[in-house]
């Protein structure tokens, strides 16, 4: 049995979510975001605001351990509105002060007119020890346009949480220069499939039919697949050895370098102090 909410498809008998290719391009990225909100779903509890919510993939995550879920949405958004409770700008929420345990806000904040008071409205609704768990895009194509206006680098999410008043848990890279290469080659594809769809006056464009985008999807399936049993074979490697030689093998400055030189985006653990 499978339940299904936007993009993102959940396998009760597999206890498995994945991404539905008929519903987006957007295969690794939402697969690396996934696996990030996955790890850190315990932040979901309580009262929680999905803001900027599209047609609330994540519910199919967060329904199950939060008290209460509401959604708001804008009506420029390029997603349906009919799964958000709440019609509005991020920049005014109409709540009171202090009124969500958690606030998740995915790949909304690049799209906001005023991302500083964005954040400060996200810090005034939340309870003092609530949490934000935020995702951007960092190396990412223009995509919503003309409604796409800002990236963020690692210590632009650490100056907006800091001047909104947010303590910074964590910061999670979403993937590193091979990703954000594949991402970029793909978009390339897609834009080259658009072309020939309009020098031969199809309509719909070619990457609406289910045989093309899942030629298209391939080479992100094949990196998924192969990344994935690589880091468990350089798992099961790790465990064979001492923590000594592991250490140094797994290097894991050099990496986190890597990725932050070239990323396709971050996820933000932020927390609201309790003196606030």
């Amino acid at each position: 049995m499978r339940l299904q909410q936007g993009f993102l498809v959940y396998d009760i008998t597999k206890d498995r979510y994945y991404i539905d290719y008929k519903k987006t391009f957007s295969i690794v990225v939402n697969e690396l975001l996934l696996e990030l909100l996955l790890k850190h779903k315990h932040y979901f509890k309580g009262k929680l605001l999905d803001l900027g919510c599209g047609e609330r993939p994540y519910a199919l995550i967060y329904n199950q351990r939060v008290d209460q879920s509401i959604g708001t949405e804008v009506l420029f958004s390029p997603h349906t509105i009919n799964a958000a409770d709440i019609v509005c700008l991020a920049e005014y929420v109409p709540f009171r002060d202090q009124q969500f345990d958690t606030i998740l806000c995915t790949e909304v904040l690049e799209h906001t007119r005023q991302p500083f008071q964005v954040m400060q409205e996200i810090t005034r609704l939340l309870k003092p020890g609530g949490h934000l768990v935020l995702s951007v895009p960092f190396i990412y194509p223009i995509h919503d346009a003309p409604h796409d206006h800002w990236r963020f680098t690692r210590y632009g999410l650490e100056r907006i949480c800091h001047e909104s008043g947010l303590e910074v848990v964590h910061i999670h890279t979403k993937g590193g220069f091979f990703v954000t290469i594949l991402i970029l080659i793909h978009q390339v594809v897609i834009r080259v499939v658009n072309l020939v769809s309009k020098i031969i006056h199809l309509e719909p464009p070619l990457y609406y039919r289910p045989t093309i985008r899942w030629f298209i999807c391939q080479p992100q399936w094949w990196y998924l697949h192969i990344s994935r049993w690589l880091r468990q074979q350089a798992g099961n490697l790790l465990l064979r050895l001492n923590q000594n030689i592991s250490h140094q093998l797994q290097r894991p400055q050099a990496l986190a370098e890597v990725n932050e030189w070239m990323t396709c985006g971050y996820l933000v653990i932020a927390r609201k102090p309790l003196e606030h």
